[in-house]
């Protein structure tokens, strides 16, 4: 990928000579293959190409973004001056602003973020392991009937920033994912689930035939499948479900959240909120973190974030809009891509380590269930109530039993995570960037018959 940080300075430096109080220039770029191999044949081959530039632009505290995929000079040229006409006729807001200038910065310790390694992967290498890896599902077990098809993708991207405040950075990552779902059938029933992996480095992905047969245990698993009598009992939250209400609370923690009114977490700044064993952490700086990054998208210098602490919640995670707007700090969760302006993301975003093992935490629980997925609406961002649909394993006398389905699960976020009781010390990020190890939670409503 070429390097564009000159160009980005150059284009900041026209910026500001034609006008603009103050500007930035977001470039990103990246190549990716793509291919889904379903029983055997190739569905999908793609290889694709981008790359796109955004402008954005303060005057007279308005602010306009304009956006091209065109890097030609004329094109360039008039997009500078077209960006420089909109933002005089748009409204104007006290809070627009950049990032402030001490928070500018790159986090200067090591970053894992690119792996030569994956672009050296023929395509043909690719399409064999998604092949082996189907295979491997559909001979697992003979239940397995059926395939919705298994998926290899990679990516390689660039992201160049630069403003007119003097900051100028970029750096390159990689990522790619192998992934299968499979059918299983028994009794005229049929089940389905599915598994994968995910990494930043080639080497670090698991194997083709351990994700297949991953994939075909988690599918066969499911048979069998009962309804259960409504009740309120001790949940095991599996980790992927774990980690889900991590990403709920940060998305309440979010400050365009707070400050548009619309989250449950609004004036408790400094209170406990959750079981104080809690502790819950973004950080960018994790040296491999399938999130690092050593700047947010507004040039924010990155660093670890403690959102909850012991249970009291520390923070809100601020850009540079929401924390004007909340007389706060920036804490370098500013995203964003080349068509839009910036926004709060969450990096590498977990619930810290228990010291309890998992196992141990499913042998504690008399009657209970072990739940691994919900689906359906969301929370309620103002209240933090939510109902949806799951689905899990019923354990009786601390062993994991039958699969339960037809199921619901209803209970307010805070109060989860509140009666957190035991915490799991299986924390990974093989399943993404928000995550959690597996939590008990002393007592949840669960709809059934």
């Amino acid at each position: 990928m070429l390097d564009y940080r000159n160009f980005a300075t150059d284009l900041v430096a026209a910026l500001r000579k034609q006008g603009a109080d103050a500007c930035d220039v977001y470039i990103s770029s990246s190549t990716g293959f793509k291919t889904t191999v379903r029983l055997g044949a190739i569905e999908k081959l793609q290889q694709s190409t981008s790359k796109g530039l955004g402008l954005r632009v303060f005057k007279n505290g308005a602010t306009a973004l304009t956006f091209t995929t065109d890097f030609q000079d004329k094109t360039i040229g008039d997009l500078v001056k077209e960006t420089l006409e909109i933002v005089k006729v748009s409204n104007a807001d006290e809070f627009n602003c950049l990032a402030p200038k001490d928070a500018l910065g790159e986090y200067d310790g090591t970053l894992m973020l690119f792996d030569e390694r994956i672009s050296e992967v023929t395509p043909e290498r690719k399409i064999e392991m998604v092949r082996e890896l189907e295979d491997a599902g559909r001979a697992f077990d003979k239940r397995i009937t059926n395939s919705n098809g298994a998926s290899w993708s990679n990516l390689a991207a660039q992201v160049t920033l630069a403003n007119s405040d003097g900051f100028v950075g970029q750096y390159q990552t990689t990522s790619a994912s192998m992934s299968v779902y499979l059918v299983a059938e028994e009794n005229g029933v049929k089940q389905r689930d599915g598994w994968y992996s995910f990494n930043r480095f080639f080497e670090k992905l698991d194997s083709p035939v351990s994700i297949g047969e991953t994939a075909a245990r988690r599918t066969v698993a499911r048979l069998g499948g009962r309804k259960v009598r409504s009740q309120a009992v001790p949940v095991v939250l599996d980790p992927e479900v774990a980690g889900d209400f991590v990403g709920m609370i940060f998305s309440a923690a979010a400050g365009f959240n707070v400050y548009r009114r619309a989250s449950y977490l609004i004036g408790k700044l400094g209170e406990e909120i959750v079981a104080p064993a809690i502790t819950i952490i973004d950080d960018a700086t994790i040296e491999d973190g399938p999130a690092s990054r050593p700047f947010d998208a507004e040039g924010v210098r990155s660093a670890p974030l403690t959102v909850i602490e012991n249970g009291v919640l520390k923070t809100y995670a601020c850009d540079a809009y929401s924390a004007k707007r909340l007389n706060s700090l920036v804490t370098g969760n500013s995203g964003r891509g080349y068509a839009a302006g910036p926004g709060v993301v969450a990096s590498n975003l977990y619930l810290k380590n228990g010291t309890t093992d998992p196992k141990d935490i499913v042998r504690s629980v008399r009657n209970g269930l072990y739940l691994t997925e919900m689906f359906g609406s969301g929370v309620n961002s103002v209240t933090g109530d939510f109902s949806q649909g799951a689905s899990g394993f019923w354990i009786e006398n601390g062993e994991i039993t039958y699969p339960v389905q037809e199921i619901t699960i209803a209970g307010n976020v805070l109060k989860v995570l509140e009666n957190v009781v035991a915490i799991g010390n299986d924390l990974t990020f093989k399943r993404g960037s928000t995550a959690s190890p597996t939590l008990l939670v002393s007592e949840m409503t669960v709809g059934g018959e």
